[in-house]
């Protein structure tokens, strides 16, 4: 059940990123604040950011690596335009992918380790409590063979 804790808790962080990278992107790209203002810029390039939610869809599909052939051609597009986007795109793939991930390893790690550690313990416990019982036996046998000899 921690695990999953974890798991929601990352799930939450990359709906977070998407969110504000989807703002974002909105903003810059989709409503044409990153342009200089005459440059003549193709329907098709900002069809993807024209909104927070169908940006943050397009770059899901970006951070899965499943982007429909408009999307491709729009990125490819967006980026001839404006070579220094690839930047961006570099600095959200780190992050949403490389980071998300590696939290998401991590916690489900930890998770993995301290419940080995707590059934190691639970183990360690039991075996103790078996040595103590066969000791006890033992000294009740002893008990009752020198009370025997006398």
């Amino acid at each position: 059940i921690a695990a999953l804790q974890g798991v929601v808790w990352v799930l939450l962080l990359t709906v977070v990123s998407l969110y504000a990278a989807g703002i974002v992107t909105t903003r810059l790209i989709g409503h044409k604040m990153i342009f200089p203002p005459d440059v003549d810029l193709p329907d098709d390039m900002l069809l993807p950011w024209l909104t927070v939610p169908e940006s943050m869809f397009t770059l899901f599909r970006v951070m899965s690596g499943s982007m429909s052939s408009k999307e491709q051609v729009a990125i490819d597009e967006l980026m001839k335009t404006l070579p220094s986007v690839k930047f961006a795109f570099v600095f959200f793939m780190i992050t949403s992918s490389w980071t998300l991930l590696s939290i998401l390893t991590a916690v489900v790690s930890e998770n993995m380790i301290s419940t080995t550690q707590q059934q190691y313990e639970a183990y360690k416990l039991t075996l103790f409590e078996e040595e103590r019982i066969l000791q006890a036996e033992e000294l009740c046998k002893l008990f009752v063979d020198l009370d025997k000899n006398e």
